[in-house]
């Protein structure tokens, strides 16, 4: 087999892998779900490892899949950011439109406002209205284009599609850690654990992960909201399990810290969902590739 990169190949693992499907891969790259198998085996071929575990519902990552995505996405990231400046803004200014977005409130805070800023700057022709709720889009109507939500929905006259994975770990606000020191699971029992409403088990199945089920720490305190109990974190209420994309930067600023590397919970991946009679709105189609972009960027831990 030759030396050449099979770029194809690249696409073609990059959107099985975004999508978690050969088939919903080959819609998006207007080719048969066959011809994805066939580049894909092609890869794994050229790589000399397993880069999927073939599923009766789809396909999953290996960890040699994991890996070589976390570098492809970067990759096509930086590609797109060249591609970018090199066709200038004049493109992107004549983009023009709304577009209705409808959102998780804790993603919105803590993930989109932070970044929405660079598609104003890049698409200024181009409105973005954001609403809040974490109920099902089926029931929202009409009200929205697109949607980002934990875990896949379906239903009639939407398309769902893998934006980035939940990976968590317990996080913290480095003073509380003077006093406390954490460096296993076990030192979690002389903390306050924070919780939300609507992640109840997380902490019992990170427990359970971390070989240490059951554990009872000094306290528990629930807060309603995933945002409220990522705040609670960062002024020193006690340890979270918080979502390594929404805390990205308050890592950087050094206002949380991950106090133990793994094992990291996986949760339901974000979607992005998107009306079926808006996939061709120009407006639409340029809020959903920054986004997926946007998502690619490696996190900070």
């Amino acid at each position: 087999m030759g030396d050449e990169l099979p770029l194809n190949a690249i696409r073609a693992f990059e959107a099985a892998a975004r999508r978690g499907s050969f088939v919903e891969a080959a819609k998006d790259l207007h080719v048969t779900h066959w011809a994805i198998g066939k580049q894909i085996r092609h890869l794994e071929d050229w790589l000399g490892v397993p880069l999927f575990e073939r599923r009766t519902r789809g396909v999953a990552l290996t960890d040699h899949g994991a890996d070589l995505l976390t570098d492809v996405s970067a990759a096509l990231t930086r590609l797109t950011s060249a591609t970018s400046r090199l066709r200038g803004p004049q493109s992107a200014r004549r983009v023009s439109g709304i577009v209705r977005v409808n959102v998780l409130s804790s993603f919105a805070l803590r993930w989109l406002l932070p970044r929405l800023s660079r598609f104003q700057d890049a698409y200024p022709s181009v409105e973005v209205k954001i609403s809040t709720s974490s109920r099902k889009l089926r029931y929202v109507g009409t009200g929205f284009d697109i949607g980002i939500r934990a875990g896949v929905e379906r239903g009639p006259g939407i398309q769902c599609e893998t934006l980035m994975p939940d990976r968590q770990l317990p996080v913290c606000n480095p003073k509380i850690l003077r006093d406390r020191p954490v460096e296993t699971a076990q030192d979690l029992r002389r903390h306050v654990l924070l919780h939300s409403t609507t992640t109840r088990s997380a902490w019992p199945k990170w427990f359970a992960a971390a070989g240490v089920p059951g554990l009872a720490p000094a306290k528990h305190l629930e807060l309603d909201h995933v945002y409220l109990q990522l705040q609670a974190a960062v002024d020193g209420l006690g340890i979270a399990l918080g979502s390594l994309h929404l805390i990205e930067a308050d890592i950087a600023a050094g206002r949380l810290v991950c106090p133990i590397a793994g094992p990291e919970l996986r949760a339901d991946e974000y979607q992005l969902i998107i009306r079926d009679d808006r996939l061709r709105d120009p407006a639409i189609k340029a809020f959903r590739s920054w986004i997926l972009a946007a998502a690619r960027e490696p996190v900070q831990r």
